[in-house]
């Protein structure tokens, strides 16, 4: 069908003044309500006749893929036809197909150019992850509306079938014109509306747009808040078409004192209701107004005669050469252009990039959910309003270093009463925050200015202000101070106005570990020291990893949530899941290029009492033109396609991209995508920190921040990381995990069994080889990161030597007696400690074993044999030599002689022809047996005496041969009392006697 358009070529929406006030929404919808247009092709054609440019082909699209962290509520207007080809969609949380046209009677819709069911805007919103609404409009008869319950139900079925059919999110209700009476009606027809929704499509939203000032109280917002999801307020036409006085549109602050209505203002308003801060939008125009007025000054009075409004893409085209130069309004944050048409004035407000940017800047600051937009597409082939949502709601989003802020009333007016906002200014890669105040006058004791030293409420109290009481110039100890003003609703002063400024860190902080000397042989501390440059940004964060050295390479104690491989073997922790992994030249290698979910994994366990820190060596590469790869992290299933529930971060090489994604039951989802620059086949360190109790993982590259996702619900354990790729050659290196500790406290490092930090000892003494290091990073609030340090080593042996095998009386063999009593000898073998070595023998000689009351424990060095001198042995006494092996961790084992009886001869000669080397049993009961080495034949005399001398039992004259000669000596039954006895044995003329004792 074609279609043949009169209209005037010279603007947008040229028409008479009406004497009642209409929206820019209504004064569209009725205007290109006359074509009667049902395709979105025909609608390129209306946009052209009326002065637009031909739909952009989008060369000039952002290559940034940033996600929003505000909500971005646009409206599409069925007559911009297919510009939504060129909208940022990972800008936009929202579209709203506008719209539904209420018929006050039935319910139905009488939009002939209402295209829901088939409009290209909503396949491709559906297709780009947006949600999708129905703007449903009315303008007028409203009492009839409320008055018929068959056509509201009419409404409501028709809008959940034409959402179920699209899978749309919710319906947007737009009802302008209503006046005071209405207030209950309408109240009563959005919780009907909601309750019938909410139940028929779960998850579904309500919203509904506000007027910019609700000057008849239609808004019940208390009773409204429970059953409404979102509120966005038409942030517009503050200056309409009807106006006597031209204006911004959108004033941020007010433009005349005589009528103080301004964006601040509505804001206010809705919030001092209760309304959630979350659930209110700000809608803000991409278009301006334009009219002819009675001078070129500001303000200036309308003639009455024209008025329109002005796309912001006509306005930038500028055809007509009307919009060279914008003029600044530092009243109202707005820009205008004026210019004479015709030999009369006129002058256009409107938006520029920075000016909406200060828009923007107003919703962080008052911290409510985000913007509408009325309307996409308006902006058509420009970038700047796109590039402020970027700079400011997303995860690119920079904040200045240096900026102006100002009580709600702006640099020129007084501010509001009931004022209560809090906004913390944390400039990016700051380390400071420096606030100076230029101006300060506000109600003494009743408005006050509370200003914190950090990032939150909750931070130190720097002081609280009121009166002419300026804070001057303020420092912030760290990156971010946070204020807090609050107005009654008496008296409005002057206000404020401050400019912040910030000191940037970009110096590395330190760390350093330090490690007990010597050897450990149990749980010992670990001492950490951290620091920050002076005014630097402070320590943020801080983690440590304990690596053993398990006899045959480095790794770390993975149940204790430690991390650690040199890669360069493919160690038995990992376990293949799919793809060809190897090792080779010291890098982990999947090279199945057409593997699209190759996955190694390995036990890991992570719990909520601590952050993790990843830290990996990758390089991306091959041959196809969709390369990604990346880490599972907190996963709960490690074999599982894709690693049951856990996180993991994709890098794609050919998307320049950086994803974070959730896995929940084996399905993941994508969270956040961040630009940032990958080249295939190039090394890259990357770290991945996540913080379990908030949620938070942050990338880093090369240790420069990448990105950031928070995620409201964390998972709070794992066991699994996994390394994963996609259709890439992936190489990776140097895999660590560390524990998160406080910065600049000593962490115990536990020692000794499976569960410890240190599960092994030194497996050699020499080198040394060292059993464990111990290894630290930290990060400060500016997010540098410390550079590399050598891990300090310790040597671990917590097991004494292996035993001796023997101790010896005497200096070779083992001997039973001695002769001299001048000495004592003995000698040792052999103790083996494989993990620190013997380091020394100790010795003693002590009347019973183990008891050194002869000779005192005495260092032997490394000798294992000792005569020990200058003795005075008492006859017949034995005497045991006990040996200490003591190890380099100065563990000790210990082993006894079993003895060595002292010689007790008595006035035997050089000359004495034997010695009696043994009695037994000693104590004795009714015999003896006598073992003699002689060395010659011999007669001996044998007698047992008791302690007087007397004889007691003679065993008479016995042979003793040369060598050895055993006797056996009978005891007869002479009733000898229990005691001690002698046994003499006499050879000639010289006595050896035997101490004995008797039963």
């Amino acid at each position: 069908m074609r279609f043949l358009f009169f209209l005037p070529a010279f603007s947008l929406l040229a028409f008479s003044l009406s004497a009642q006030p209409v929206s820019v929404m209504r004064e569209q919808s009725q205007h290109y309500g006359q074509f009667g247009a049902r395709s979105e092709t025909s609608w390129d054609s209306v946009r052209i006749v009326e002065g637009a440019a031909p739909v952009s082909d989008g060369t000039s699209r952002s290559p940034q893929l940033c996600t929003l962290n505000k909500r971005v509520f646009g409206w599409h207007p069925y007559w911009v036809g297919t510009v939504y080809n060129n909208y940022q969609w990972n800008l936009l949380s929202d579209l709203c197909y506008f719209d539904y046209a209420v018929s006050p009677t039935t319910g139905n819709n009488t939009n002939g150019s209402f295209a829901w069911s088939t409009s290209g805007a909503v396949t491709a919103a559906i297709n780009n992850g947006v949600d999708v609404h129905i703007c449903a409009t009315l303008f007028g008869s409203h009492t009839t509306f409320f008055a018929t319950p068959a056509a509201q139900q009419t409404f409501i079925s028709n809008i959940i079938s034409l959402l179920q059919a699209r899978g749309g999110k919710g319906v947007n209700i737009d009802f302008e014109g209503m006046g005071a009476s209405h207030r209950n009606d309408f109240t009563a027809f959005m919780i009907n509306l909601s309750n019938q929704l909410h139940t028929a499509i779960p998850n579904s939203e309500l919203t509904m747009a506000l007027y910019a000032v609700d000057w008849s109280s239609v808004f019940d917002i208390p009773a409204l808040t429970p059953y409404v999801d979102l509120f966005v307020i038409m942030g517009y036409d503050y200056y309409w078409s009807g106006s006597t006085t031209a204006g911004p549109d959108d004033p941020l602050y007010n433009f005349q004192t005589s009528y103080n209505y301004t964006l601040h203002r509505s804001m206010t308003f809705y919030l001092e209701q209760g309304m959630p801060p979350a659930k209110l939008l700000l809608g803000l125009p991409y278009y301006g107004r334009e009219w002819e007025t009675t001078a070129g000054t500001i303000p200036s009075a309308t003639t009455g005669n024209y008025s329109a409004t002005k796309t912001y893409a006509v306005v930038q085209a500028n055809a007509n050469g009307y919009y060279n130069t914008a003029q600044w309004d530092a009243n109202s944050f707005t820009p205008y252009y004026v210019y004479q048409y015709l030999g009369n004035w006129r002058q256009c407000f409107i938006n520029t990039g920075y000016s909406m940017g200060k828009r923007f800047d107003a919703v962080n600051l008052r911290g409510i959910g985000g913007i509408g937009i009325w309307a996409l597409g308006y902006d058509d082939g420009y970038m700047e309003f796109w590039n402020e949502i970027e700079d400011k709601f997303s995860t690119c989003a920079v904040v200045p270093c240096t900026d102006t802020l100002y009580d709600l009333g702006g640099p020129a007016r007084v501010y509001y009463n009931d004022e209560d906002f809090t906004y913390t200014i944390v400039p990016t890669g700051a380390s400071s925050v420096t606030l100076n105040f230029s101006a300060f006058d506000t109600e003494l004791d009743y408005d006050t200015l509370w200003l914190f030293d950090g990032p939150s409420t909750a931070s130190p109290l720097i002081g609280a202000f009121h009166g002419t009481n300026s804070p001057g110039t303020v420092n912030s100890s760290g990156p971010a101070l946070t204020m807090r003003f609050k107005s009654d609703g008496g008296i409005v002063n002057p206000g404020w106005s401050a400019i912040w400024t910030c000191q940037s860190d970009v110096i590395q902080p330190g760390t350093a570990v330090t490690v007990p000397s010597g050897w450990i042989t149990q749980d010992f501390m670990a001492s950490f020291n951290d620091s920050d440059n002076v005014g630097g940004s402070g320590i943020a964060e801080s983690y440590y990893c304990v690596s053993v050295f398990n006899g045959n390479y480095w790794t770390a104690n993975a149940g204790n949530g430690f991390f650690y491989d040199d890669c360069d073997a493919l160690r038995p922790e990992w376990t293949s899941g799919s793809g060809t992994w190897s090792s080779n030249n010291s890098v982990v290698e999947q090279s199945d290029e057409n593997d699209g979910n190759a996955n190694l994994y390995a036990s890991l366990t992570q719990t909520s009492g601590s952050a993790y820190l990843y830290e990996w060596v990758a390089v991306i590469d091959g041959t196809g033109n969709n390369r990604r790869a990346g880490l599972h992290y907190f996963s709960d299933n490690g074999s599982l396609p894709n690693r049951g529930n856990s996180y993991f971060v994709w890098f794609r090489v050919d998307q320049q991209a950086l994803e974070f994604y959730k896995t929940i039951s084996d399905v993941f989802y994508l969270q956040s995508s961040v630009p940032v620059s990958i080249n295939a086949n190039t090394s890259y360190q990357f770290k991945v920190s996540y913080n379990p109790s908030a949620g938070i993982s942050e990338v880093y590259i090369n240790n420069i921040f990448a990105g950031s996702w928070t995620d409201p619900s964390p998972y709070t354990s794992g066991a699994y990381i996994s390394l994963r790729s996609g259709n890439a050659n992936y190489k990776v290196a140097e895999i660590k995990v560390y524990r998160s500790r406080i910065p600049g406290s000593p962490v115990n490092i536990t020692v000794g069994s499976p569960t410890a930090d240190i599960q092994y000892e030194n497996v050699s003494p020499l080198n040394p080889t060292y059993a464990a290091m111990i290894g630290s990073v930290t990060r400060d609030s500016a997010r540098n990161f410390s550079q590399a340090i050598t891990w300090p080593a310790v040597l671990v042996d917590w097991t004494p030597p292996v035993s001796l095998i023997y101790v010896y009386d005497g200096a070779s063999s083992d001997i039973n007696l001695t002769t001299n009593l001048a000495q004592l000898e003995a000698n040792w073998c052999c103790p083996l400690d494989t993990n620190s070595d013997v380091t020394a023998y100790w010795y003693c000689f002590g009347t019973t074993p183990g008891d050194s009351d002869v000779v005192g424990w005495t260092n032997n060095a490394l000798s294992m044999n000792v005569t020990h001198t200058g003795l005075s042995l008492t006859p017949g006494q034995m005497y045991y030599c006990c040996v200490r092996a003591v190890n380099g961790a100065g563990l000790v084992s210990s082993l006894c002689s079993d003895g060595q009886q002292a010689d007790i001869s008595s006035g035997a000669g050089e000359n004495f022809p034997g010695a009696v080397a043994r009695i037994f049993p000693n104590p004795f009961e009714d015999v003896l047996l006598l073992s003699t080495q002689m060395n010659e034949h011999a007669q001996a005399e044998i007698t047992l005496l008791d302690l007087q001398g007397r004889e007691v039992v003679a065993f008479g004259e016995k042979e003793l041969l040369q060598g050895k000669t055993e006797l056996l000596l009978p005891v007869p039954d002479a009733n000898l009392a229990p005691g001690a006895y002698l046994l003499r044995i006499r050879i000639g003329t010289q006595d050896i006697f035997v101490n004995l004792a008797h039963l």
